[in-house]
């Protein structure tokens, strides 16, 4: 919380205050270090499913394949009672439409804070190691196979990114 809220300050009053070049510098630099930091979550979770010795044999395939189907049902449960309750405030034109919907489902967030809770309960719970596992396999099936896919199915549903608007003040 504490560096969310620092971003949106320093966002709210530093921002005015430096210049264009710096502002594109700076917007580079978190760039890099976002990228950064994604890369070694990722190496984390890669590297960390193949470092326990022996998982299915103390919680067996089904709880892996139980697992990944209730993650997906509660996945899509999520979207769409969402949705549909931000759709019943919107009008026609900016309702999220049914193949947003979908994308949404197919191409939401890969695990990088689940991984982070699963890895402490792992030495506090006693099914820790399992709940690790499994959030480890799935991380890993959404990132690879699901990301791998993702750029067709977001030409299928025909979502485009928005246009970014350069700020061209100099105030």
């Amino acid at each position: 919380m504490a560096i969310l809220l620092n971003g949106v300050f320093l966002n709210y009053y530093a921002k005015p205050n430096i210049t264009p070049a710096a502002r594109k510098i700076t917007k580079m630099l978190y760039e890099v270090i976002a990228h950064g930091a994604e890369t070694i979550v990722f190496l984390f979770l890669g590297v960390g499913l193949f470092t326990i010795e022996k998982p299915f044999e103390v919680m067996g395939w089904g709880t892996l394949f139980c697992t990944i189907v209730n993650l997906n049902a509660a996945r899509f449960l999520n979207i769409w009672i969402c949705t549909y309750l931000v759709n019943r405030q919107r009008s026609e034109q900016t309702k999220i439409k049914v193949k947003t919907q979908f994308v949404m489902w197919f191409a939401g967030l890969r695990g990088a804070m689940a991984y982070a809770l699963a890895l402490e309960a792992s030495t506090t719970m006693p099914a820790g190691p399992c709940i690790l596992v499994t959030t480890l396999v799935y991380s890993l099936i959404t990132v690879l196979g699901l990301g791998s896919v993702l750029h067709p199915v977001l030409t299928w549903a025909d979502v485009k990114r928005k246009k970014e608007v350069e700020s061209t003040d100099e105030t």
